[in-house]
């Protein structure tokens, strides 16, 4: 999530601390994505300036998921597979924009050239369109398993009956692939029951620790202790956060990092919408409700 100063500019040098910080604090896995990264408010020039950034922050120090735009062509995508190998990104991740309805024999292909070009591992995209498209079947994510080059995938199609079944394609396979949900720990819990393996969590921006306790339990074998956190904090900041009009979790995720001092502002860019003061009240008086958040969001050094 990248920080944008008062004028709407981009702010790359609070976003690049921060990612820093949630390193010293055991975060080891970081991208770039459509959403949750603003790229529908950032110009092509931005996206790689973006990338470059945080590369720079994470290198050999975590891993780092750098994304294309939806609108680019085969070729544009070979060649920011090659300037993101350059850069020290880890992965690339190809978003395709289904809402575009292609066909899944088109995905594959452009899928495959890239494959092939590519000097980075690569993560597929699906994404559901409602009245449209399920997203990516089943074939194509088998499909697209037999292509070396491809370690994972990011559903963005549905995080419960979806993921059960892409998950049972992912063992049919047989080989090591991660299938990546929409970005809670409760899908996770879920998935996790069926063979996933890694998670991207939106609350983790903000409470790294909280994260990491949770996927240790889980690693012991402490599912009742996971799902206390999911109950008792994530579903209630969840909740609270979607509450103020369509897609306010981004929105929020900037208040509470400009309220921890990470972010010099909570500006987003133009179409998405910054919260006011009133919401922004009611986020500072939930970080400060005991048990849930306050000890677990330390201010920045």
């Amino acid at each position: 999530m990248p920080a944008f100063g008062p004028n709407e500019a981009l702010d790359l040098a609070s976003t690049c601390r921060w990612v820093d910080s949630l390193i010293d604090r055991g975060i080891r896995l970081f991208w770039t994505t459509y959403g949750t990264s603003h790229f529908m408010t950032l110009s092509d020039e931005e996206l790689m300036e973006l990338t470059r950034a945080v590369a720079a922050v994470t290198r050999g120090r975590a891993t780092f998921i750098a994304s294309t735009a939806f609108h680019w062509s085969t070729q544009r995508c070979i060649e920011f597979t090659q300037f993101a190998a350059e850069c020290g990104v880890d992965i690339v991740k190809l978003q395709v924009d289904w809402r575009w309805l292609p066909s899944e024999d088109l995905v594959f292909e452009h899928y495959r050239k890239i494959a092939e070009a590519s000097p980075l591992p690569l993560f597929a995209y699906t994404l559901a369109q409602p009245g449209l498209t399920g997203g990516m079947s089943v074939r194509l994510l088998e499909r697209i398993l037999e292509l070396p080059q491809f370690v994972g995938f990011k559903n963005d199609t549905g995080d419960f009956y979806e993921q059960t079944a892409y998950l049972a394609a992912i063992r049919k396979g047989g080989k090591p692939f991660a299938a990546m949900t929409g970005g809670s720990m409760e899908s996770f819990l879920h998935g996790h029951e069926f063979g996933a393996t890694a998670f991207a969590v939106a609350l983790g921006m903000i409470a790294p620790e909280l994260t990491l306790r949770f996927a240790d339990h889980l690693d012991k074998g402490e599912r009742e202790a996971a799902l206390q956190i999911v109950r008792e904090i994530e579903q209630p900041t969840s909740r609270l956060f979607g509450s103020f009009y369509y897609l306010s979790h981004w929105a929020a995720y900037h208040t509470v990092l400009h309220l921890r001092g990470h972010f010099k502002s909570d500006q987003l860019r133009f179409p998405l919408r910054t919260l006011g003061p009133e919401a922004a009240s009611q986020i500072r008086a939930h970080l400060e409700t005991p048990g849930i958040l306050q000890s677990l969001i330390p201010r920045p050094r």
